[in-house]
C-alpha cells in the first residue's frame, strides 16, 4: 500500500510534563507501509502510557468546516467561542462536583462512520480549563481532515487559544483519533498568514529556529496523552500561555488501514493558580541526526548512534522522552559526570510506545531489564560540566538510504525531549 509522506524535520515531544510545538512542510513521495519487526537487537518492548503535565476563545471555521479552539464537539461539532469550558451541566453526574483535573476522555456523545470516537474529551468546566478541538465541525463534511487509506502527512493547521487572559497551566490531557503519531503545537509572536482551521504551510522547518515563535503548547508523542501528578517539589512550577495566541498545530498522521480516517485530536488544558506559579519550566532539546546523518544511514546498516547534549548550569531534570522512528530498536539515555555511559537514566525499545518518564518524589518508575523498558526513580539533580548523552540502535533493512526526515518508515530520528528546571538543555542540530 502506499503512503503519502512530507519531508520534513519535526519537533516532537512531549509526553508526561512537557508541552511543544510546530512544523514540517515539504516535498512528497511514496514508500510501502510496513509494521516494524520486533527482533531489532534481539529486544521488543512494551511500552507504558506517559501521564502529561506542564511542571509539567476559539478560532473561526474555515470552508471545509474544520474549526480550531474552543470547545469539543459532542454530537454536533459546536464550539465555545469565548474557550472558557462546557460548564458543569455538561459533565455526567458523577463528575458535576470535581473541583480539579480529572480525565474527561470517552465522555462525549460522539457517532461517527470513523474509528476514534471514544478519543473525545469533554471540555474543562468553566473556569477550571479550556480546550482546544483541531478537527471537522460537521462530520458529514470534514472536509481536509478526512485522512484516505495508506496515507502519511505532517501537516500544520493554524489556530488561536481560546484563552481571553493570560493563563498558567501545570496539567493537561491531549486525545487524538487513531492514526495520530505525534502533534506539535507552537505559540508565535505575530498573527498567522491563514484563517484558523485551515491547513497552512508551517511556519518552522522543525528546529524550532523561526525567531517568531513564543513557546510551545502541550503536545503529543502517541494518540493519547493522560492527565499526570504534580510532584511536591513541582508545585510552583507552571507554564504560561498568552491571551488569544496565534498557534499551530503540526499534525503527524498515517493511515495504515482500509478506510478513512480523520485528523483530529481534542487538547484539555487545566488552569493552575497564577498567584502559585513563580517558576517556568525549560524545554530539553536533543534532535540526533539532523546533522550526522545528512548522508543518510546506507542500506544495511546495524548500527548504534550516539549523541551528547552539554549542561552548563546546576538544576534538575523533571522528565525524559526518547523518540524514534520504525527502524530504530532501542533508544538509551544517560547522565553523565565525566565517564561515558556514567549512569543509565532512561531506556525504550518500541518506537510505536514512546514513554515519557517523570524523575520526581512521588513517581516509581519501571526498573530496566533485558528488552523492557524503563528509567531511574527520584530526583534527578543536573550540575555544571554534566552531559545528556542518548543513542538509537537503529537497523536499515530498506534498499535506501534513511535520512532525518518526518516518515514513520522511510525517515528516522533519534530525538532526545523532557523538561528541566533551573537550566536549559538545548541542542537543536546534531
Amino acid at each position: 500500500m502506499k503512503i503519502r509522506w512530507v519531508f520534513a524535520q519535526m519537533l516532537l515531544t512531549l509526553a508526561l510534563v512537557l508541552a511543544l510545538g510546530c512544523g514540517s512542510d515539504g516535498d512528497e513521495s511514496g514508500t510501502d507501509l510496513v509494521d516494524k519487526p520486533k527482533d531489532g537487537d534481539a529486544t521488543g518492548g512494551d511500552g507504558a502510557s506517559g501521564a502529561s503535565d506542564a511542571t509539567g476563545s476559539g478560532g473561526s471555521n474555515d470552508a471545509a468546516g474544520g474549526t480550531a479552539g474552543g470547545a469539543a464537539p459532542a454530537d454536533s461539532g459546536d464550539t465555545a467561542a469565548d474557550g472558557s469550558g462546557a460548564g458543569q451541566d455538561a459533565l455526567p453526574a458523577d463528575l458535576k462536583d470535581i473541583t480539579g483535573p480529572v480525565s474527561l476522555r470517552g465522555l462525549c456523545d460522539l457517532n461517527t462512520d470513523y474509528p476514534g470516537d471514544e478519543a473525545c474529551l469533554l471540555p474543562p468546566p468553566e473556569g477550571m480549563g479550556m480546550q482546544i478541538h483541531i478537527g471537522p465541525e460537521d462530520y458529514d463534511n470534514p472536509g481536509e481532515y478526512l485522512f484516505p487509506a495508506g496515507n502519511e502527512s505532517s501537516e500544520c493547521v493554524n489556530f488561536t487559544t481560546p484563552n481571553g487572559e493570560d493563563i498558567y497551566y501545570q496539567v493537561f490531557e491531549l486525545s487524538g483519533r487513531s492514526g495520530t503519531h505525534h502533534i506539535i503545537n507552537t505559540m508565535y509572536i505575530s498573527p498567522n498568514a491563514g484563517a484558523d482551521g485551515v491547513f497552512s504551510a508551517c511556519r518552522d522547518f522543525g528546529t524550532g529556529s523561526n525567531a517568531e515563535i513564543f513557546d510551545n503548547l502541550p503536545g503529543a508523542a502517541k494518540p493519547w496523552m493522560p492527565l499526570g501528578e504534580v510532584a511536591p517539589e513541582n508545585a510552583n512550577l507552571g507554564r504560561r500561555i498568552p491571551a488569544n495566541t496565534a498557534s499551530q498545530a503540526d499534525m503527524h498522521y498515517f493511515n495504515p488501514s482500509d478506510g478513512p480516517m480523520l485528523r483530529e485530536f481534542w487538547l484539555n488544558i487545566w488552569f493552575a493558580d497564577k498567584d502559585k506559579i513563580t517558576d517556568e519550566a525549560n524545554q530539553i532539546r536533543g534532535m540526533g541526526g539532523v546533522v550526522s546523518w545528512i548522508f543518510g544511514i546506507q542500506p544495511g546498516t546495524d548500527t548504534a548512534y550516539d549523541f551528547s547534549c552539554p549542561i552548563n548550569a546546576p538544576g534538575r531534570i523533571i522528565a525524559l522522552l526518547g523518540h524514534m522512528h520504525s527502524h530504530g530498536f532501542r533508544f538509551t539515555a544517560w547522565l553523565n559526570r565525566g565517564r561515558p555511559n556514567e549512569r543509565k537514566v532512561y531506556e525504550v525499545f518500541d518506537y510505536l510506545e514512546p514513554i515519557a518518564y517523570p524523575y520526581d518524589s512521588v513517581t516509581t518508575n519501571p526498573e530496566f531489564g533485558e528488552g523492557i523498558p524503563g528509567a531511574v526513580s527520584g530526583v534527578l539533580d543536573v550540575n555544571a560540566g554534566d552531559t545528556l548523552d542518548w543513542e538509537c540502535h537503529v537497523v536499515n533493512d530498506l534498499d535506501v538510504p534513511l535520512r532525518y526526515t518526518n516518515e514513520v518508515v522511510a525517515g528516522e530520528m533519534c530525538n532526545m525531549w523532557g523538561q528541566s528546571v533551573g537550566v536549559k538543555i538545548d541542542c537543536p542540530a546534531l
